[in-house]
């Protein structure tokens, strides 16, 4: 087994853990946290689509752009909750609503690019998320409890690393068959601690409500 598919097959594992653990919280009052879950079980019914299609050897490709809608439109969701900010809230439903229908225009205007990897709509949806999660930080670094801070940290760490590596692939350079390899098991492990994040941000939660 190789070094990529120890850090997949780890990952995936990891994500179902942690979709199972905060699907009590789909229902939730607490909007973060119900967009946060259902953000996770979504990624986890992608992931386990992804691995049986790649078993069926059926290409897969596409499941990368349903990736990346539910992921920008549920982590945006998840920061109009955790903001605070009026003003915060309105701009992140404004931007959600105008990507959205670029991305529909775009996918309506070329269908063949769902069954590719829409690299400009990955870097796109992936910075502006970095946006919402650095502005987090700063609009609430004062705050004694700030909520999800191991999860805000989660994302902006494994969405950096997605930017890169289809940042790479945007600007064609030419790479030897080893470093790509090297990029994508890199990208593999930054997942990997992304949900080992999510994971220890649950078991901090869970001991803080049961020391209470």
């Amino acid at each position: 087994m190789s070094l990529l598919d120890i850090f997949s097959d780890s990952s995936t594992v990891v994500l179902i853990v942690n979709a199972v653990l905060y699907a009590k919280h789909s229902t939730s009052k607490d909007l973060a946290y119900r967009y946060f879950s259902i953000y996770l079980i979504l990624m986890a019914i992608n992931q386990i689509l992804v691995t049986v299609f790649f078993e069926l050897v059926i290409d897969n490709t596409f499941l990368a752009n349903t990736y990346m809608i539910a992921q920008f439109v549920m982590l945006s969701l998840f920061y109009y909750a955790i903001f605070k900010t009026k003003s915060l809230r309105k701009y992140i439903l404004m931007v959600l609503t105008i990507v959205s229908i670029l991305l529909g225009v775009q996918y309506a205007w070329t269908p063949s690019l769902f069954f590719n990897y829409n690299t400009i709509g990955i870097i796109t949806t992936s910075s502006i998320l970095i946006f919402y999660s650095i502005t987090y930080f700063f609009h609430h670094i004062g705050d004694k409890e700030l909520k999800l801070y191991l999860v805000n940290s989660g994302i902006l760490f494994y969405l950096l690393g997605t930017i890169l590596l289809f940042s790479i692939a945007k600007a064609g350079l030419e790479i030897e068959a080893n470093i790509e390899i090297a990029l994508w098991i890199l990208n593999a492990f930054i997942f990997l601690v992304f949900q080992i994040t999510i994971l220890i941000q649950w078991i901090y939660d869970r001991k803080k409500i049961n020391s209470k």
